[in-house]
Protein backbone atom coordinates (compact mmCIF):
# COMPACT_ATOMS: atom_id res chain seq x y z
CA UNK A 1 0.00 0.00 0.00
CA UNK A 2 1.57 3.36 -1.03
CA UNK A 3 2.44 5.81 1.68
CA UNK A 4 0.26 8.91 1.97
CA UNK A 5 2.00 12.12 0.89
CA UNK A 6 3.34 14.16 3.79
CA UNK A 7 2.10 17.72 4.38
CA UNK A 8 5.59 19.03 3.60
CA UNK A 9 5.63 17.05 0.35
CA UNK A 10 2.26 18.50 -0.62
CA UNK A 11 3.55 22.00 0.13
CA UNK A 12 6.59 21.51 -2.12
CA UNK A 13 4.39 20.09 -4.86
CA UNK A 14 2.50 23.40 -4.96
CA UNK A 15 5.38 25.70 -4.04
CA UNK A 16 7.83 24.78 -6.82
CA UNK A 17 5.53 25.49 -9.80
CA UNK A 18 4.13 28.59 -8.09
CA UNK A 19 7.60 30.06 -7.55
CA UNK A 20 8.48 29.32 -11.17
CA UNK A 21 5.27 30.95 -12.37
CA UNK A 22 5.75 34.10 -10.31
CA UNK A 23 9.40 34.50 -11.29
CA UNK A 24 8.75 33.95 -14.99
CA UNK A 25 6.09 36.66 -14.94
CA UNK A 26 7.57 38.85 -12.24
CA UNK A 27 10.82 39.58 -14.04
CA UNK A 28 8.81 41.67 -16.47
CA UNK A 29 7.25 43.81 -13.72
CA UNK A 30 8.48 47.42 -14.03
CA UNK A 31 10.15 49.22 -11.13
CA UNK A 32 7.07 51.44 -10.78
CA UNK A 33 3.71 49.80 -11.37
CA UNK A 34 1.39 52.59 -10.30
CA UNK A 35 -1.94 52.61 -12.08
CA UNK A 36 -2.78 55.52 -14.37
CA UNK A 37 -6.22 55.88 -12.80
CA UNK A 38 -6.45 57.68 -9.44
CA UNK A 39 -6.93 55.37 -6.42
CA UNK A 40 -10.41 54.72 -5.14
CA UNK A 41 -11.14 56.44 -1.83
CA UNK A 42 -13.13 54.07 0.39
CA UNK A 43 -16.34 55.72 1.61
CA UNK A 44 -17.95 55.06 4.99
CA UNK A 45 -21.00 53.34 3.49
CA UNK A 46 -19.04 50.80 1.43
CA UNK A 47 -18.01 48.62 4.42
CA UNK A 48 -21.67 48.70 5.54
CA UNK A 49 -22.80 47.37 2.16
CA UNK A 50 -20.11 44.68 2.18
CA UNK A 51 -21.04 43.62 5.73
CA UNK A 52 -24.68 43.29 4.67
CA UNK A 53 -23.61 41.20 1.68
CA UNK A 54 -21.52 38.87 3.82
CA UNK A 55 -24.44 38.50 6.24
CA UNK A 56 -26.61 37.12 3.43
CA UNK A 57 -24.30 34.10 3.22
CA UNK A 58 -25.36 33.13 6.75
CA UNK A 59 -28.51 31.81 5.07
CA UNK A 60 -26.57 29.20 3.11
CA UNK A 61 -24.03 28.25 5.77
CA UNK A 62 -25.89 25.12 6.89
CA UNK A 63 -26.98 23.86 3.44
CA UNK A 64 -23.45 24.26 2.04
CA UNK A 65 -21.91 22.52 5.06
CA UNK A 66 -24.32 19.61 4.69
CA UNK A 67 -23.60 19.32 0.97
CA UNK A 68 -19.83 19.35 1.52
CA UNK A 69 -19.98 16.67 4.22
CA UNK A 70 -22.25 14.46 2.10
CA UNK A 71 -20.09 14.68 -1.02
CA UNK A 72 -16.54 14.00 0.12
CA UNK A 73 -14.15 11.82 -1.90
CA UNK A 74 -10.49 10.85 -1.71
CA UNK A 75 -9.71 13.08 -4.71
CA UNK A 76 -11.40 16.07 -3.09
CA UNK A 77 -9.57 15.36 0.17
CA UNK A 78 -6.24 15.55 -1.67
CA UNK A 79 -7.23 18.74 -3.48
CA UNK A 80 -8.38 20.40 -0.25
CA UNK A 81 -5.11 19.49 1.48
CA UNK A 82 -3.14 21.04 -1.39
CA UNK A 83 -5.20 24.23 -1.72
CA UNK A 84 -5.00 24.84 2.03
CA UNK A 85 -1.24 25.40 1.68
CA UNK A 86 -1.78 28.66 -0.25
CA UNK A 87 -3.12 30.23 2.95
CA UNK A 88 -0.09 29.16 5.00
CA UNK A 89 3.27 30.98 5.42
CA UNK A 90 5.18 28.34 3.48
CA UNK A 91 3.52 29.78 0.36
CA UNK A 92 2.42 33.38 1.04
CA UNK A 93 5.68 34.23 2.83
CA UNK A 94 8.22 31.98 1.10
CA UNK A 95 7.23 32.82 -2.50
CA UNK A 96 7.59 36.60 -1.92
CA UNK A 97 10.90 35.95 -0.12
CA UNK A 98 12.19 34.22 -3.27
CA UNK A 99 10.95 37.16 -5.34
CA UNK A 100 12.67 39.70 -3.09
CA UNK A 101 15.93 37.76 -3.06
CA UNK A 102 15.90 37.23 -6.81
CA UNK A 103 15.05 40.88 -7.42
CA UNK A 104 18.05 41.99 -5.36
CA UNK A 105 20.41 39.54 -7.05
CA UNK A 106 19.41 40.36 -10.63
CA UNK A 107 18.83 44.07 -9.88
CA UNK A 108 15.09 44.03 -10.65
CA UNK A 109 13.45 46.57 -8.26
CA UNK A 110 10.01 45.78 -9.68
CA UNK A 111 10.29 42.13 -8.68
CA UNK A 112 11.55 43.08 -5.24
CA UNK A 113 8.72 45.55 -4.75
CA UNK A 114 6.10 43.02 -5.85
CA UNK A 115 7.42 40.42 -3.41
CA UNK A 116 7.43 42.85 -0.51
CA UNK A 117 3.93 44.05 -1.24
CA UNK A 118 2.62 40.49 -1.61
CA UNK A 119 3.90 39.40 1.80
CA UNK A 120 2.79 42.71 3.36
CA UNK A 121 -0.72 42.21 1.94
CA UNK A 122 -0.97 38.67 3.29
CA UNK A 123 0.41 39.69 6.69
CA UNK A 124 -1.93 42.70 6.93
CA UNK A 125 -4.88 40.46 6.04
CA UNK A 126 -3.82 38.04 8.75
CA UNK A 127 -3.54 40.81 11.33
CA UNK A 128 -6.98 42.23 10.52
CA UNK A 129 -8.44 38.73 10.62
CA UNK A 130 -7.00 38.08 14.09
CA UNK A 131 -8.70 41.21 15.43
CA UNK A 132 -12.01 40.35 13.78
CA UNK A 133 -11.91 36.81 15.13
CA UNK A 134 -11.71 38.21 18.66
CA UNK A 135 -14.41 40.82 17.98
CA UNK A 136 -16.94 38.28 16.65
CA UNK A 137 -15.85 35.14 18.53
CA UNK A 138 -17.69 32.77 16.24
CA UNK A 139 -17.50 29.03 16.89
CA UNK A 140 -16.25 26.75 14.14
CA UNK A 141 -18.72 24.39 12.47
CA UNK A 142 -16.76 21.39 13.78
CA UNK A 143 -17.11 22.53 17.41
CA UNK A 144 -19.54 20.33 19.38
CA UNK A 145 -22.97 21.94 19.47
CA UNK A 146 -21.96 24.78 17.15
CA UNK A 147 -24.63 26.49 15.08
CA UNK A 148 -24.59 29.24 12.47
CA UNK A 149 -25.41 31.80 15.14
CA UNK A 150 -22.88 30.66 17.76
CA UNK A 151 -21.04 33.93 18.48
CA UNK A 152 -19.21 34.98 21.66
CA UNK A 153 -18.04 38.57 20.93
CA UNK A 154 -15.02 39.95 22.80
CA UNK A 155 -14.51 36.76 24.79
CA UNK A 156 -10.91 36.89 26.07
CA UNK A 157 -11.02 33.18 26.88
CA UNK A 158 -11.85 32.40 23.26
CA UNK A 159 -8.45 32.40 21.53
CA UNK A 160 -8.53 34.11 18.15
CA UNK A 161 -6.97 31.06 16.48
CA UNK A 162 -9.97 28.99 17.61
CA UNK A 163 -12.54 31.47 16.30
CA UNK A 164 -14.10 30.94 12.90
CA UNK A 165 -15.00 34.36 11.48
CA UNK A 166 -13.31 35.35 9.20
CA UNK A 167 -11.17 32.56 7.77
CA UNK A 168 -7.47 33.31 8.29
CA UNK A 169 -6.24 30.93 5.58
CA UNK A 170 -8.63 32.54 3.10
CA UNK A 171 -7.73 36.13 3.97
CA UNK A 172 -3.97 35.47 3.67
CA UNK A 173 -4.42 33.51 0.42
CA UNK A 174 -6.49 36.30 -1.17
CA UNK A 175 -4.13 38.99 0.14
CA UNK A 176 -1.20 37.18 -1.46
CA UNK A 177 -3.00 36.36 -4.72
CA UNK A 178 -4.69 39.74 -5.20
CA UNK A 179 -1.42 41.59 -4.64
CA UNK A 180 0.47 39.56 -7.25
CA UNK A 181 -2.50 39.69 -9.64
CA UNK A 182 -2.33 43.50 -9.59
CA UNK A 183 1.31 43.36 -10.70
CA UNK A 184 1.15 40.74 -13.45
CA UNK A 185 -0.24 41.42 -16.91
CA UNK A 186 -1.32 38.10 -18.52
CA UNK A 187 -5.00 37.43 -17.84
CA UNK A 188 -4.34 33.72 -17.43
CA UNK A 189 -1.91 34.49 -14.59
CA UNK A 190 -4.46 36.68 -12.79
CA UNK A 191 -7.10 33.97 -13.16
CA UNK A 192 -4.65 31.34 -11.91
CA UNK A 193 -3.77 33.32 -8.79
CA UNK A 194 -7.39 33.98 -7.87
CA UNK A 195 -8.22 30.33 -8.59
CA UNK A 196 -5.61 29.23 -6.04
CA UNK A 197 -7.07 31.59 -3.43
CA UNK A 198 -10.61 30.42 -4.21
CA UNK A 199 -9.42 26.84 -3.84
CA UNK A 200 -8.14 27.71 -0.38
CA UNK A 201 -11.55 29.12 0.57
CA UNK A 202 -13.27 26.01 -0.76
CA UNK A 203 -10.91 23.73 1.18
CA UNK A 204 -11.74 25.42 4.49
CA UNK A 205 -15.47 24.81 4.00
CA UNK A 206 -14.93 21.31 2.57
CA UNK A 207 -12.85 20.30 5.60
CA UNK A 208 -15.58 21.62 7.93
CA UNK A 209 -13.17 24.14 9.47
CA UNK A 210 -15.23 27.18 8.42
CA UNK A 211 -18.69 28.30 7.42
CA UNK A 212 -19.24 29.72 3.93
CA UNK A 213 -19.73 33.23 5.34
CA UNK A 214 -16.34 32.90 7.08
CA UNK A 215 -14.47 32.42 3.82
CA UNK A 216 -16.45 35.12 2.01
CA UNK A 217 -15.44 37.56 4.75
CA UNK A 218 -11.86 36.29 4.56
CA UNK A 219 -11.76 36.94 0.81
CA UNK A 220 -13.04 40.48 1.36
CA UNK A 221 -10.37 41.13 4.00
CA UNK A 222 -7.62 39.70 1.79
CA UNK A 223 -8.54 41.62 -1.35
CA UNK A 224 -9.03 44.85 0.59
CA UNK A 225 -5.62 44.44 2.24
CA UNK A 226 -3.94 43.92 -1.13
CA UNK A 227 -5.69 46.91 -2.71
CA UNK A 228 -4.68 49.15 0.20
CA UNK A 229 -1.06 48.00 0.12
CA UNK A 230 -0.87 48.28 -3.67
CA UNK A 231 -2.40 51.76 -3.62
CA UNK A 232 -5.44 50.86 -5.74
CA UNK A 233 -7.70 51.76 -2.84
CA UNK A 234 -7.09 54.30 -0.10
CA UNK A 235 -8.56 55.05 3.29
CA UNK A 236 -7.60 58.08 5.39
CA UNK A 237 -5.13 59.15 2.71
CA UNK A 238 -2.82 56.14 3.28
CA UNK A 239 -0.54 55.77 0.26
CA UNK A 240 1.01 52.66 -1.26
CA UNK A 241 4.36 51.55 0.24
CA UNK A 242 7.38 52.94 -1.64
CA UNK A 243 10.30 50.53 -2.10
CA UNK A 244 13.84 51.65 -2.85
CA UNK A 245 16.84 49.42 -3.48
CA UNK A 246 20.46 50.05 -4.48
CA UNK A 247 21.02 46.39 -5.26
CA UNK A 248 22.32 45.64 -1.76
CA UNK A 249 19.60 46.71 0.65
CA UNK A 250 15.90 47.53 0.58
CA UNK A 251 14.20 50.59 2.09
CA UNK A 252 10.42 50.68 2.50
CA UNK A 253 8.40 53.79 3.38
CA UNK A 254 4.66 53.95 3.97
CA UNK A 255 2.72 57.06 5.00
CA UNK A 256 -0.69 58.65 5.00
CA UNK A 257 -2.59 61.82 5.75
CA UNK A 258 -4.95 61.82 8.73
Amino acid sequence: MPNAPSPKGEGRRLLIPLVGLVLSIGTAVPASAQEADPPHQIQWYEPVIVAAGVSVFLLVDNPVRTYMLDNQTTEKDDAASLFKKVGEPEVWALVPAVMVGTGLIVRKPGLTRSGLRAVTSAALAGGITTVLKWVFGRERPNDPGSTVTSFEPFNFEFASSDASFPSGHTSSAFGFAASLADDVHPLWAKIGLYTLATGTAWSRVYNNDHWTSDVIAGAVVGITSAKLVNGTWRVWGIRTPAVFTDGHQVTVSWHGTF
